[in-house]
This record gives structure tokens, sequence and C-alpha cells, in this order.
């Protein structure tokens, strides 16, 4: 659907970006911005500034940045018109939509009618579970398991929990009852079509169903967990158009304002650990849907919770997932610790066997990431000199993967005390393994590219900047023509959609945003509004500014065109190709930027 301008002016003056973006990053005022930890990159200093009187954000670590559209945007992964209809939608306002692009209205309509037939089918499951007729005794078998399970009926009804019957057809059926497409279902991963023969059939049967909610409330997609030892044992939606299973995370929709409360998360990885942990009080709690982390999810938690403590089972299974997921969080950058449950115990059989104070009790103890690989490659190799050069082997990959220099400094000391070798060859085993290593070659490469990246003149970027933050001298460019002596097309086409604004309007940088075509553009205005000028005189540091301009631009016209008229005259056809060459690489080059 396409958003008339207007309309999207209305979304972006009633909303507010610092309440929205709060949502899913922990800001902090410091002066006249507030700061957090960039969801869009690792970081662990905070770089990412979001403006409430410019209602902007922006990233100084990776150049994030736009208003509060592009922060939904690019946050959910989610389409303009998505993102304007989900504020729209927060805010009361009505969106009289008009006809759009015909790809991208089949996308948003597609998503639209995968999100309506998961919640029909969510209330399905949901009906088959809690109010199928007497004596019917297959709803009641799945009512058993989950109270032998531990399951009180509030958590079910609050989390939707249903019942998927041993019946091939079920929701194909549901499908031709209410004329609903089969196409659709498919997409969404709640059918499947039969390979031998025309004809649909269930994914789901005989299964405990788990809906999965996104942030937003929305159902994305399921889980299914059989009841007895029929394989496979669990089973999810596969990837679909509403539901990324790199990015979503049981039970967060529930959890997340009880992890910005106590300033941290506990990470599990099976349904009914979180449900057992939320139904003990444990409530700042998400479930990892049985997957292997992703960056993308430490990142969306990094948004509610400062520290995370990953809960694993004893087992070697337990083990070798908690090293499998740690390598993310160390460069991520995130206070992460790891908490081993006794023997013989998961989450859920813990905490329904001791309660909440023994597993907050337990937790306390939980190791720092160092500390609990330390102990693995310890209870792997021993203690002998051949074991103890192995652990070093082990632990040196862990160790560079640590972005703050003081803290690996710390565990490089620590690791010397506990192996009893000199702290300094184990500094140099570390360092070795840096150089040779592939994270070297990758901010060997990050610089190289880095180097090889132009900038664009610094005076056209301040003249920009200045435009944003202070639009009463718009007027001055305009008489001055300062554009045209631009010489990146890039900034003079984005100061041409500036100056054709009204520089009288109070919300001016919004209404820039707007006129805005693309991300990278939207990026670029967040940054340059992002400076703040210190001067006594705006006005006079502005006619500065435009005189430079001007003034660099004819001298090197004037010096390129004097060369080019005295080689003519020379006729030094060498120089005069030369000089036509050169100055056509000068066009070329701020062309670009």
């Amino acid at each position: 659907m396409y958003i008339p301008e207007e309309k999207v002016s209305e979304i972006l003056n009633t909303s507010d970006i610092v309440d929205i973006i709060s949502e899913s990053v922990i800001l902090k005022k410091s002066g006249r911005n507030f700061f957090g930890l960039c969801p869009f990159h690792s970081e662990k200093t905070p770089s990412f500034s979001v403006n409430a009187s410019k209602q902007i954000f922006h990233c100084f670590g990776c150049s994030a940045g736009g208003n509060v559209l592009s922060y939904i945007m690019k946050y959910h992964g989610i389409t303009f018109p998505e993102a304007a209809k989900m504020l729209a939608r927060k805010y009361n306002i009505t969106i009289e939509t008009k006809d759009i692009d015909p790809a991208k209205r089949k996308e948003f309509l597609l998503k639209e009618s995968l999100f309506r037939l998961n919640k029909t089918v969510m209330g399905i499951y949901f009906d088959e579970l809690k109010n199928s007729a007497p004596g019917n005794k297959v709803g009641d078998k799945a009512r058993k398991y989950l109270k032998q399970r531990g399951i009180s009926d509030d958590i079910i009804q609050q989390f939707n929990l249903g019942f998927s019957p041993d019946k091939w057809e079920s929701i194909v059926k549901m499908l031709q009852e209410q004329k609903i497409s089969k196409n659709i279902a498919v997409q969404c991963g709640l059918i499947l079509g039969r390979q031998q023969k025309t004809g649909y059939y269930d994914r789901f049967r005989n299964r405990i169903m788990f809906p999965i909610f996104d942030v937003n409330m929305q159902v994305a997609g399921f889980g299914g967990r059989v009841m007895d030892d029929a394989m496979p044992k669990y089973m999810n939606s596969p990837d679909t158009p509403v539901y990324n299973k790199s990015r979503i995370l049981y039970g967060l929709h529930a959890a997340k304002q009880f992890c910005r409360q106590t300033g941290f998360v506990y990470i599990v990885e099976g349904y009914f650990d979180f449900l057992s942990l939320y139904q003990h009080g444990i409530k700042n709690t998400v479930a990892s849907l049985g997957t292997a982390l992703t960056p993308d999810h430490v990142r969306i938690l990094k948004g509610y919770a400062a520290k995370m403590v990953l809960v694993f089972d004893s087992d070697a299974a337990g083990i070798n997932a908690a090293k499998r997921s740690i390598k993310i969080f160390l460069k991520e950058g995130v206070d992460t610790r790891v908490l081993v449950l006794p023997e013989g115990n998961d989450p859920d059989s813990y905490v329904v066997k001791h309660g909440q104070k023994a597993f907050n009790e337990l937790a306390k103890n939980a190791k720092t990431v160092m500390q609990f690989l330390l102990q693995v490659s310890i209870d792997t190799h021993g203690l002998s000199v051949e074991g103890r050069i192995r652990i070093l082997d082990d632990m040196k990959q862990h160790l560079i993967l640590i972005q703050d220099s003081a803290l690996r400094s710390l565990y490089i000391k620590d690791l010397a005390e506990n192996l009893n070798i000199d702290e300094k060859a184990v500094l140099e085993k570390v360092r070795e393994h840096y150089l040779n290593g592939p994270a070297k070659r990758s901010y060997l490469n990050e610089s190289t590219k880095e180097e090889n990246t132009l900038a664009s003149d610094r005076r056209e970027e301040q003249m920009i900047s200045l435009m944003l933050n202070f639009p009463e001298i718009i007027d001055e460019i305009k008489n001055r023509d300062v554009l045209d002596c631009f010489y990146s097309e890039k900034l003079k086409r984005i100061a041409k959609k500036i100056i054709s604004i009204d520089p009288g309007k109070e919300a001016f940088i919004t209404d820039v945003m707007v006129k805005m075509e693309n991300s990278e553009d939207q990026e670029l205005i967040a940054s340059y509004a992002m400076n703040d000028f210190v001067s006594e005189n705006i006005h006079k540091t502005a006619l500065s500014i435009i005189n430079r301009i001007i003034r660099v631009r004819k001298k090197q016209q004037n010096t390129l065109t004097t060369k080019i008229k005295s080689a003519e005259k020379g006729c030094d056809s060498d120089l005069m190709e030369l000089l036509k060459q050169k100055q056509a690489e000068i066009q070329q080059l701020h062309g670009r930027l």
C-alpha cells in the first residue's frame, strides 16, 4: 500500500522516537541525547545516539541512522508500509492507503494473511486442548500430560498452549470450510503437499502446540512436542516471511519487561524450560527454540538486558551447546555467565523439584565465560604438562575474540596463574594466534577497505549540517547558488531536497527525512543532523563556509581552465590530454560521493 506523505508526517510528528526505541534498547540520557548499545552491530561501549528534539537516531559506530520509521524497519526487518502501520496502530492514527507497486502490495498482503491464519490456527489448537467434548480421550491425554509436567491453567491460558489432533487433514479441512487459500497455509508451514498424489496434509499432528509470538505479540509460527517417545520430539515451523528462527526467541514478548527490571536475562533451550521458570516467578527468561543462538538473538536481547546467563544441562550435549554459543557472546562483547545445572537436571526439572529460591541461589554462582571454558578444558585434558599446553591451545582461540583489551589482559593473567605458566608466554601464544588467524586478516581487510573509501568534501557536509540545524540560513544558500559549487553530486542532490522544504516548519528535520528516497540518504541526514555547532554567531559561521565552498570551486575551475588554455596555445597535446583526463577524474570522483 502507498501511504500519503502527509499521513507519514502525521505519524512521525505524533510518535516519540525515544519511547519507541526504548522498547528495544536500554537508553540513558547524556547531555541533550540518549545513548545505548547499538542493536545493529557488536559493541561494548554505547555509540548509539537518539535525539528527542530532532526525532532522529544515529550510531557513531556503524553509521545506522534515520527517523523512527527507519528504526522500526531496520530493527524488525519489515517494509516501510508495515512500519508505518505498526506506529499508526500504536498511536491510533487511521491510514488511508493508496495503490502502490503490485509486488510490494503482494508482499505486504501476504504477511498480513500469514499472521491472520496463524492467529486462527492458534485458536483452533487452543480449543482442541481446553474445550474438547467430555470423554474426548485425545484431549484428555494432552491435558493430563501438561498437568504431569506441572504446567498450570494460567500458563496454558497466557501462552495459548494448544493441541494438534492426531489427524492428517484437521487443518486442511478447516481451510476448506473457511475458504482459506491452501497456498497461504503452505507458506505458513502449517500444511504440506503430498509427494505421491494430489492433496495436502497437516504438518503438526498429535503434539502439544506452542504458538511463537514476535515482540509485537503477533503469532509468527509454532512449535510442537510429542507426548511419547516418537521422533522427532520437537518440530518447529519452517522459516517464512513472518517467522525467522535466527531473530525470534520464545517468550521474549512476555519476558522483556522483566528483563528490563532485573537487568539480566536467563537463556534456556526448550519450551518447557521457559514455561517452568516463568511459572515459578523467574520471568526474565527466554528460550532459543532448540536452535543455535545467533548474533541477531544476542543483539536483540542487548536491548532488554545488559547481562545474560546461559542455562544448560550438565550432560555432554549441554556442555557442547554452551561452548557453541559462547563464541557469539564474546564477539558481541556482552557480560555473559554460564550456569551448568547439577547432574541429571534441566532447568524445568530443577525448578520444579527445588523451587525459585534454590535456582536463584545456584545462579549466583554462575561462572564467567572464561571460567567455564577453562574448567571444561581442564576436565578434558587434565593438568599434566601436556594437558596444560593443550588447555592453552584451547583458550587462546577464545581470548582473541574478546574486544575489550583490558578485559582480555585480565583473563590472560588469570589463565597464566591457573596453569602456572609465565604470563608473557601466554600472551605471546595469544598474540601469535591472533596475527595468524582470521580475526587479524579480517581487521586488515577492513582497514584496507577504509583507506580506499573516499571521503566527501568536509565543507559541503558542514553546509548540509548547518542547513538541518539552522534552516534560517537556507535563503542565503539559495541566493548565493552555493549548491552549484558542490563537488559531490550525492550531497548536491540531498541539499536540493532540503532547500525544497519550507524552513519555517516546526518539524523541519522530520519533513526532510520524509523526502529522502532511501535508507542510505536517511542515515546521512541523521549523522549530519546530530552535529552540534558551538558558535556565538551561526550566521557568520555559515557565511564563512559558503564563501569557502564558492572560492575553492572557482579556484579549481580557474586553475584547470588556465592550464588547458596554456597547453592548447603551446600545442602541448600530451599535457592538454593529461589535464582533461585529470578534470574528468575529479568530476568522476565527486560524482560518486
